[in-house]
């Protein structure tokens, strides 16, 4: 018998946001939504089989989940250098390049500090015989995702970033 799972959404969002301010009061606000949905299958009146996003109800091991992060900039400023970062939630694993944001530059950590392109994201292993050698990550040692707009989140301006993973 499969359990299920309630899968609790809390997801800790990071923004650092700036602007070039054109005159005093003129500042962005970018305002995040976050949007968990659940890979599902289901049926057409023809009886085919298609697949959609739905909202997260409950999961079980194997359950795909895509975390959608829409942001608005209700401010009077533009937004610019705007850089959102997510946790990967816990009991779930990142799905390797499913990461998504037009225009954005997308990087990852393995401690939410430090934060490479995936090729470039590395981790040290001591031997016993006290060298170290230097290991590429996988996708699913990553802990965090990272995005940057390339362009600055005009007032009014929205988007949105996403990543999916699979629950464990």
């Amino acid at each position: 018998m499969t359990r299920k799972r309630l899968f609790v959404v809390i997801a800790v969002l990071a923004l650092t946001a700036t602007a070039a301010l054109a005159q005093i009061g003129e500042k962005p606000e970018l305002v995040l939504t976050l949007l968990p949905q659940k890979e599902m299958t289901v049926k057409d009146q023809d009886g085919k089989s298609r697949t959609e996003w739905q909202e997260v109800q409950s999961t079980q091991p194997g359950d795909v989940l895509r975390y959608m992060i829409r942001y608005e900039n209700k401010g009077k400023g533009e937004a610019r250098d705007a850089t959102f970062v997510d946790p990967v939630p816990q009991g779930t694993i990142y799905i390797g390049e499913s990461a998504e944001g037009e225009g954005a530059e997308i990087t990852f950590s393995l401690d939410g500090k430090t934060f490479r392109q995936a090729p470039l994201l590395t981790y040290k292993v001591r031997k016993a015989d006290g060298s170290v050698t230097e290991h590429i990550a996988t996708p699913e040692m990553y802990t965090h995702v990272q995005w940057k707009l390339g362009k600055p989140v005009p007032p009014g301006g929205t988007g949105s970033v996403s990543l999916k993973v699979l629950v464990r």
